[in-house]
């Protein structure tokens, strides 16, 4: 399996993160220790989704296949 891991990780938290500044309004409310733990725990599922990824990606081929061909090891390009 030739998945660039660290790629699929910064995209899961850049996922994370442009989710959290969509809601932003609606979390204005909560002191800083409160907003601190909402981005910790997005963050944190972020980065569970992916090592359920890349915990199925072990073991089924498909799963495997469409990973390295969307997080591909030192292609040196950038996601668009």
């Amino acid at each position: 399996m030739m998945i660039d891991v660290e790629a699929l990780r910064v995209h899961a938290a850049e996922v994370s993160g442009e989710r959290l500044e969509r809601t932003r309004g609606r979390l204005q409310h909560l002191t800083p220790g409160e907003l601190r733990a909402v981005t910790e725990t997005a963050d944190a599922i972020g980065q569970g989704v992916v090592s359920c990824l890349l915990e199925t990606a072990a073991s089924n081929t498909s799963v495997a296949a469409v990973l390295e061909n969307l997080y591909p090891v030192g292609n040196g390009t950038d996601r668009g």
